[in-house]
């Protein structure tokens, strides 16, 4: 009969050698189970510790994503404040550069008007006492108007400018105030074209009346005869001027008037040069009033050098001092 195997482990415990020894039994069964248990113990335990760790782990990224949500959110409100403020930076450096330009063309506008007032000085001083007496009185009107509208325009304006009035008035009124320049203007020079068209040019440099106009013991015959025109003394090449604007619509040699020129004016005016040395114009050249248009000489029917002048108002001889009676002169040197 075989006998069962002890499973049982003893243990000795010697504690000194004084001390008694102590022994202990432990089953096989135990032995074994033991370092289980231990394994599973500590196997929970990291179990658990991992469990606790991934939970914080998860909490940990729960708050990061958190943050970073707020992160975001004021990210994107200091983003939408910082374009705002870019865009208001944006809109004063557009409203800056509009500002210089309104004032830039403000003061264009103003050296605009400063030379149209001054246009406007240099013409009442030129014509303000050239109205012709034979023309619609009219004239003299636009004048008063010219000086009423020319008179201090630059200066109130230039005043409104410096009392800092508001930029978009001040260009309207500027604007205005040009445009009511530019129209006196053209008024200005309907009426230089009148006074510029009306002979009351001397036409030589010389002013000796040798015969006027109206009847006269003809030089030739003795007899009283009607005479035209006037006759001005002078120098054998003496320049001869036109009276006044025109077209130059007839030139030739007659026995009588010798080298001639006829000019149109306006107002059905002509005037007529007589006994020239020499013809300069052509027939069909629109000429200026002080324009060079001949030599004075003794050509045709003369008693001696001297111009015959005179002018014709709707194909009717008429006097030419009422015309002349400005005398208003060009010097000889400056046209020859």
């Amino acid at each position: 009969m075989r006998h069962k195997q002890n499973s049982n482990w003893s243990f000795l415990l010697m504690r000194g050698p004084d001390q008694s020894v102590k022994q202990f039994n432990v089953t096989k069964r135990s032995l074994i189970a033991t370092p289980v248990a231990l394994i599973a113990v500590v196997t929970s335990c990291v179990v658990g510790l991992q469990l606790q760790a991934a939970s914080e782990l998860k909490r940990i990224e729960q708050q990061q994503s958190l943050l970073l949500q707020q992160y975001d959110t004021m990210l994107s409100e200091h983003s939408s404040e910082i374009n705002n403020k870019n865009s208001y930076i944006d809109t004063l450096q557009s409203q800056l550069v509009s500002l210089q330009q309104n004032q830039a063309a403000i003061d264009e506008k103003l050296v605009e008007l400063q030379e149209l007032e001054a246009q406007l000085q240099q013409f009442i001083q030129t014509y303000g006492e050239e109205v012709p007496i034979s023309l619609d009185r009219s004239i003299n009107e636009d004048e008063d108007n010219l000086q009423v509208q020319q008179q201090s325009s630059y200066n109130i304006a230039t005043m409104a400018y410096q009392a800092n009035a508001p930029l978009q008035e001040m260009s309207d009124y500027i604007e205005a105030m040009g445009i009511s320049m530019q129209q006196t203007l053209r008024q200005a020079s309907k009426v230089r074209e009148e006074v510029d068209a009306y002979p009351n040019l001397w036409p030589t440099s010389a002013t000796q009346i040798t015969s006027g106009f109206g009847y006269r013991s003809d030089p030739f015959s003795g007899q009283s005869r009607f005479h035209a025109g006037i006759d001005i003394a002078g120098k054998k090449g003496d320049t001869i001027f036109s009276a006044a604007d025109g077209e130059v619509i007839e030139t030739g040699y007659d026995n009588q008037y010798g080298r001639y020129i006829i000019i149109s004016h306006l107002h059905d005016l002509q005037t007529i040069y007589m006994h020239l040395e020499t013809i300069v114009a052509s027939e069909g050249d629109i000429v200026v009033r002080g324009e060079k248009i001949g030599l004075m000489g003794n050509t045709g029917k003369s008693t001696g050098t001297h111009l015959h002048f005179q002018i014709v108002q709707k194909n009717v001889p008429v006097s030419p001092l009422p015309f002349l009676n400005n005398q208003k002169h060009i010097k000889e040197e400056s046209n020859v």
